[in-house]
């Protein structure tokens, strides 16, 4: 069961301004910071007024600090309950800036700010709210905040913890935005996911986090359920670094295995679409395959991508996408998708253009994919 969201996004800060924002579908990117004078400047979707980050953290492990506050908080966890509580975090670079500063940051430079480690952000985010249970940094590019999520809720299955921090985040890297657009991955105007001009993603930076916890736990605790976890899949591509394996065939074995946790076609499907031509197109028909052999009909299921008015958030996204679909049952309604002028006519979900859509039935798939093949696709529900 999911009794705690948080999160920080290029709408500001908490669970309520990204959803405000969402609704409007209507956010374009900024300019990033100049990357050395590099031509055809790329866009960005930055947290705005993030504060400066305390010594020795760095933009990554403050975002993940803020929205990992806001998700305890809500749901009422006291230091008794985080000091066997597990702590599961995904990011693909960690606290990347720390190492990006400049010749006075090098190591040795000050011990505090040597060159980070990805699993520095979660020693450090377990040390701050004092969470003592099991941890682990899951760096699996992209789907990096979908495996966290699935991780935690393994802990909890096999009984390791009752109660999970699940959490993602990843700052604006000059290195990361330099590759990507060397690659030709970044559109030069904004993330249009669900449109046939797409031209690739746009970065975005942000931190999302949820609390996990067991059916036990949250009624011991007199907590209400968001959302409840029905199933989980993960697999690998093993076809390429880079781009996904054009059948799909892995990545509709992860959503089979996760819409076994739930009756028919889910009412929506949180993608990971991200303006990458062949990728959205891989995804979206995989998908909606496991949902027809689930024994659904995938004009049936909205499909939603977030990235178009948050930009791809690396190892949050996923997280984001499971916080967005507990705000999406809390709310019974589906944002409506942005940047979208020529429908892509190959998409076999129904895509919501224009304003919220009711959702249809109380269930939403979120899936996951990463640099590496690496998927991870999650079922969740209503709580009864």
């Amino acid at each position: 069961m999911v009794t705690g969201l948080g999160a920080v996004s290029c709408f500001g800060s908490g669970t309520g301004a990204l959803w405000e924002g969402l609704l409007g579908a209507s956010r374009r990117p900024d300019p990033a910071p100049d990357l050395c004078g590099l031509p055809d400047r790329p866009h960005l979707y930055a947290v705005p007024d993030a504060g400066a980050p305390a010594r020795g953290t760095g933009r990554t492990g403050s975002l993940l600090a803020d929205a990992v506050a806001e998700a305890v908080a809500e749901a009422g966890l006291t230091a008794g309950d985080l000091l066997d509580a597990g702590l599961t975090v995904g990011t693909s670079l960690g606290d990347i800036d720390l190492s990006e500063r400049g010749p006075d940051m090098r190591a040795g430079a000050d011990p505090a700010c040597a060159p980070p480690a990805a699993h520095r952000v979660t020693a450090s985010l377990a040390a701050r709210f004092g969470i003592g249970g099991p941890g682990q940094t899951l760096s699996t590019a992209c789907s990096a905040g979908a495996y966290a999520v699935a991780w935690g809720a393994e802990l909890i299955g096999t009984g390791q913890a009752d109660i999970v921090v699940a959490c993602g985040g990843d700052a604006f890297s000059r290195v990361a935005v330099g590759t990507l657009q060397r690659f030709g991955l970044l559109d030069g105007d904004c993330c249009r996911p669900f449109d046939t001009g797409r031209a690739g993603m746009v970065t975005g930076e942000g931190a999302a986090a949820l609390v996990l916890e067991s059916a036990e736990s949250a009624r011991r605790r007199g907590r209400t359920a968001h959302a409840v976890l029905a199933g989980h899949g993960w697999s690998c591509d093993a076809h390429h670094p880079m781009a996904p394996e054009p059948s799909g065939e892995q990545l509709r074995r992860s959503a089979a295995l996760a819409l076994a946790g739930i009756d028919g076609a889910p009412g929506a499907a949180v993608l990971h679409r991200a303006g990458v031509a062949v990728n959205d197109a891989v995804e979206a028909t995989a998908i909606g395959e496991a949902v027809t052999a689930a024994g659904g009909r995938a004009g049936s299921v909205l499909g939603y991508a977030p990235k178009a008015v948050m930009g791809h958030t690396a190892g949050a996204a996923g997280v984001f996408g499971c916080l967005i679909a507990a705000l999406v049952l809390r709310h019974g309604l589906v944002p409506p998708n942005a940047h979208v002028a020529n429908p892509d006519p190959d998409c076999p979900l129904t895509v919501p253009l224009g304003g919220p859509v009711p959702l249809p039935r109380p269930s939403v798939l979120v899936s996951g994919t990463g640099f590496g093949g690496n998927n991870a696709v999650l079922a969740w529900r209503a709580a009864a």
